[in-house]
């Protein structure tokens, strides 16, 4: 039998790395950035805090990595679910999707994270919605303009319009826990595909109504 190689100094430090940022992301998601302990991160982690510090210098760095490495991949599924949707209906439904994923994981961890980072006013997500917002409204543009019959749509409608999409949509998941004590009451629940085929059609009503 032939012997596993041995790792590199760069393979284990980069292991190293990837296990301290999947231990933060857990941290900053059950207690934000003010209840995240650095000590506990690197407990979780199973490193030193010396090996916390070297690869990332304080709290504050850490946490924009761990922002970084949750969005990044967000905005490229984003991105290819509403470039390569035929329609804007499937386009919604795919982001539909890509937001239950994203909000389920982790045992929900994420999605009180970001209801607590709302609740706060999103200082810290704030100035990433603000860089990626053109790049998101560029993409639902000519989606919108197809679905109703217009090319010259005035774009604080457009504006308008996307942020009203988004905010639906992530906001069905974010209340999911104290919808679903309503809904199971009718024998009902957010992720049943009726539940998304309404919200959809409830979001491209809307449209219709607001830019034909």
């Amino acid at each position: 039998m032939t012997p596993r190689p041995k790792e590199s100094t760069k393979e284990k430090t980069a292991k190293n790395r990837q296990r301290i940022l999947e231990s933060a992301i857990d941290t900053f998601a059950e207690g934000g950035f003010d209840g995240a302990n650095m000590r506990e991160i690197a407990r979780r982690a199973g490193v030193n805090k010396f090996m916390l510090y070297y690869h990332f210098e304080d709290k504050k760095t850490l946490f924009e990595q761990v922002l970084n490495a949750v969005t990044r991949p967000l905005f490229a599924r984003l991105t290819r679910a509403i470039e390569e949707a035929p329609d804007l209906q499937t386009a919604l439904g795919n982001v539909f999707d890509i937001y239950g994923d994203l909000l389920a994981s982790r045992n929900g961890r994420l999605r009180a994270f970001m209801a607590r980072e709302l609740a706060a006013g999103a200082p810290r997500i704030g100035p990433i919605l603000r860089i990626k917002a053109p790049e998101v409204i560029k993409l639902w543009e000519p989606k919108l303009a197809a679905y109703v019959g217009r090319d010259d749509l005035p774009y604080q409608d457009v504006v308008r319009t996307v942020v009203s999409i988004m905010s639906t949509i992530v906001a069905t998941f974010l209340t999911e826990p104290a919808m679903e004590n309503i809904l199971d009451v009718y024998g009902l629940s957010v992720r049943d595909p009726d539940n998304r085929t309404h919200v959809v059609g409830m979001i491209m009503g809307g449209v219709r109504q607001r830019l034909a």
